[in-house]
């Protein structure tokens, strides 16, 4: 009976390394790796590690096309010129795309991924797109479940924007509480009646978030979303 028990687990043993090393082997031929290089424009180049989408490929490089979905491929706003190196269009893609769009080889930044050396075009009022840095100034409650949130633009910076304009966040990976919450009291009363307090919000991964701001243009070194 012991001896069955060991030869057994041996067996499984053995499988499962068996299995690992499968995945590895594949992981290491289909899975980009390495630096690629894509020329942009014709004019500037840029070398970047493979394996992402191009549209967080080149906001690591600076370049920010614009996303209100935050890269999930339903706003179309990142369109750009792929060359070459792109590949086909995918079905994610061909519902945003028009046909003449197809054939100039526009694509969804978002949706294309970096696995060799790329030839593309972006409008050039993307290079005018700039990263703020930001303080907190408040995030409080003006109704039960919404909040006014106001960040200080860093360094005393200034934001151009018309109205109705948008901002993308950065959310890096958190673990947060609700029960940390600063309700404000004319509030609480519902938090209660629903229980709020026994959620908890977790993110693994870095996240982009599309919000439109709430102030107007003329106000200086603040963003209200």
């Amino acid at each position: 009976m012991g001896t069955t028990i060991l030869i057994t687990l041996a067996v499984f043993l053995i499988v499962t390394l068996l299995l690992v090393a499968l995945l590895l082997f594949a992981k290491a031929k289909l899975t980009p790796s390495g630096s690629v290089k894509i020329e942009i424009n014709g004019e500037k180049t840029v070398e970047v590690d493979a394996g992402s989408t191009l549209l967080s490929t080149l906001s690591e490089a600076k370049i920010f096309l614009p996303s209100a979905c935050g890269g999930g491929g339903t706003c179309a706003m990142c369109k750009c010129q792929v060359l070459e190196g792109g590949g086909d269009v995918l079905p994610t893609e061909v519902g945003h795309l028009t046909r003449t769009e197809q054939r100039e080889n526009v694509r969804l930044a978002c949706q294309v991924k970096v696995k060799q050396d790329l030839k593309i075009r972006v409008p050039d009022e993307v290079f005018s797109i700039k990263k703020f840095n930001c303080t907190v100034r408040s995030n409080d409650n003006v109704a039960t479940f919404i909040k006014e949130f106001i960040l200080d633009i860093d360094g005393g910076e200034t934001l151009h924007f018309e109205a109705g304009g948008y901002i993308q966040i950065d959310i890096p990976p958190y673990e947060l509480d609700y029960k940390t919450f600063d309700v404000a009291p004319e509030y609480r009363g519902d938090w209660d009646k629903f229980d709020m307090w026994r959620f908890v919000s977790k993110v693994d991964e870095d996240v982009t978030r599309a919000y439109s701001m709430a102030n107007y243009p003329e106000e200086r070194g603040i963003i209200m979303l």
